[in-house]
């Protein structure tokens, strides 16, 4: 096979991922997508190639430079530098895990253990990459079917990673079968019934349980009425406009839809963007001399009028200390340090309670591993809220709602794409979910779409309703198996209202969290023990072959 020929078999897959992410349509091609990359490292094993692990990495960085490209290439609207540096990092973190793959390869151990290596070194390249600071889930494989809920509703069971599984899986069959058409007819069709029955058979399951499980009603749980405010304000001009202005905004956008039962009013990330303190808000200090804090007189105001009224925002916060009180405290002088957060509240004004952003963007809220990467700060990608190097909250706890006994858990914004992060709130005893965020940043793009159709499968994962608000981007009511109701458009001013029902049951995944990927975060290791013995082995049983 010529060069050309395995430089075309790593572009189509490239292509494959591609077609297969949201909102191309077509989830399914992500089933045979790394096929023609394993035809590819099928050439370079064949062949004995020299330096398998460079060769490896080359032909496969082709595939993922063009996948992360093609799919995420709406950064570019934040910051064409930083947009770089993210195709280019995420690229060479999944070739270079290719590339330790193709190395092992040449080992020439049993077949069976080649797809066993691949899929453990990818999930737990995956399972890293949502833990360490340059955390980046977006392109996960199993948030491909986050547009067709109905087909991966056994997720409430295993999360992505039994996607991304299921997904490496199949291509290996899938692999296995082309290669098996030309020697022996008997293993083809073996291979055939195994294919099909493994892509029918998850897939049937799921459609089983997504038409037999049962939503709620008012007859075995009580309706909570919510209203979803979509303001519909530029981010980029956000802060020409004061606290009180915005706050007018959302009241008269809500105005036409709220009721004297309404019970939640749900506000997006930044909504009131203008400096807060946060001890002073909690503590209902509200200083006379700061017109940022006059806006929540109106909301006092309209909680009068409506007493059941709980209202949900994101804030831009900080604190302020006498010393250094946590690792990302700022000293402005001599024994005077802040902290700046990316917050969620929960509004009453005998009642306030805040939660922290806590899985922060990387370069924005959060600079990884500053002490190496510091000088990539001028480069940071803007996805929205507060920027610049952040405190974040210890717990993903749940706001209690006055007038209900269903608490509600209000991740923000990067927050939704972390199953796991995710359902920390639920554990901590989230009955309702809440994503509030501000997707206008990217514009009209596949990045809003993409952040939205994420909420589909932690409504899975959990089993919880989840009320999304985006400033712009789309805001919808998101029920238990994935369905999103009362959908908004893109760059429209709206409120939507909707009954919503909590939920206290907890899903196997849900309290056991990304186990798939921890267990083969564990075989990773074996893997490379026997790897780094049979290197060794081999290079002393050489020398003594020479020497005799």
């Amino acid at each position: 096979m010529k060069k050309i020929h395995l430089l075309i078999l790593s572009l189509l897959s490239g292509a494959l991922l591609w077609l297969s992410w949201t909102p191309n349509g077509f989830a399914f091609l992500v089933l045979a997508a790394f096929v023609p990359l394993f035809f590819v490292s099928e050439h370079l094993y064949a062949n004995r190639v020299r330096h398998p692990f460079w060769k490896g990495l080359i032909y496969s960085f082709l595939t993922f430079f063009v996948w992360n490209v093609s799919t995420t290439w709406w950064i570019w609207n934040s910051t064409p530098e930083g947009s770089i540096v993210t195709f280019v990092l995420n690229a060479l973190f999944m070739s270079i895990v290719f590339a330790f793959w193709q190395r092992f390869r040449h080992l020439s151990l049993p077949e069976i253990t080649m797809p066993i290596a691949f899929i453990a070194f990818w999930c737990s390249f995956e399972f890293l990459h949502l833990q360490w600071d340059i955390t980046w889930p977006w392109l996960n494989l199993g948030n491909v079917f986050a547009n067709c809920p109905e087909f991966v509703q056994w997720y409430e069971l295993t999360g992505t990673f039994g996607g991304t599984f299921w997904i490496l899986s199949t291509n290996f069959l899938i692999f296995y079968l082309l290669k098996s058409l030309r020697t022996s007819r008997k293993r083809s069709i073996i291979l055939s019934i195994s294919c099909i029955c493994w892509i029918v058979l998850p897939i049937t399951a799921s459609l089983v349980r997504y038409a037999t499980y049962q939503l709620p009603d008012e007859k075995n749980r009580t309706p909570i009425e919510a209203v979803i405010i979509q303001q519909n304000t530029d981010p980029f001009k956000q802060y020409e406009f004061s606290n009180v202005e915005h706050i007018q905004h959302i009241l008269e956008v809500a105005a036409p839809v709220l009721t004297p039962q309404t019970q939640i009013m749900l506000c997006a990330e930044s909504a009131i963007p203008n400096t807060i303190f946060s001890d002073a808000l909690l503590a209902n200090d509200i200083p006379e001399f700061n017109s940022n804090y006059r806006g929540f007189l109106l909301l006092d105001s309209l909680q009068e009028q409506y007493p059941k009224l709980n209202i949900i925002a994101g804030l831009s916060t900080v604190r302020f200390y006498d010393h250094k009180a946590t690792l990302t405290a700022k000293e402005l002088e001599k024994d005077v340090y802040m902290d700046s957060y990316n917050t969620s509240v929960c509004y009453r004004r005998n009642h306030i309670q805040m939660y922290y952003k806590s899985k922060l963007v990387p370069g924005v809220e959060k600079m990884p591993y500053p002490q190496i990467f510091g000088f990539l700060e001028k480069y940071a990608i803007d996805l929205g809220g507060t920027t610049g190097s952040l405190g974040s909250d210890s717990v993903q706890r749940a706001f209690t709602l006055t007038g209900t006994s269903a608490p509600i858990g209000v991740p923000i914004c990067y927050e939704s794409a972390y199953g796991e992060h995710f359902g920390k709130f639920v554990n901590n005893g989230a009955q309702l979910m809440a994503v509030i965020t501000n997707d206008g940043w990217w514009g009209k793009t596949p990045g809003y779409q993409q952040h939205f159709s994420f909420s589909k499968l932690r409504a899975i994962e959990s089993r919880r309703t989840i009320l999304r608000a985006a400033n712009t981007g789309t805001s919808a009511f998101i029920d238990e198996r994935g369905d999103a109701h009362q959908q908004t458009e893109f760059w429209a001013e709206t409120a939507i209202k909707y009954k919503v029902y909590p939920n206290d049951e907890i899903t196997f995944y849900t309290k056991h969290g990304d186990y798939i990927a921890r267990f083969f975060v564990g075989m990773t290791a074996l893997i490379f023990i026997l790897e780094t013995y049979l290197r060794i082995k081999r290079k002393f049983g050489s020398k003594k072959s020479i020497k005799a």
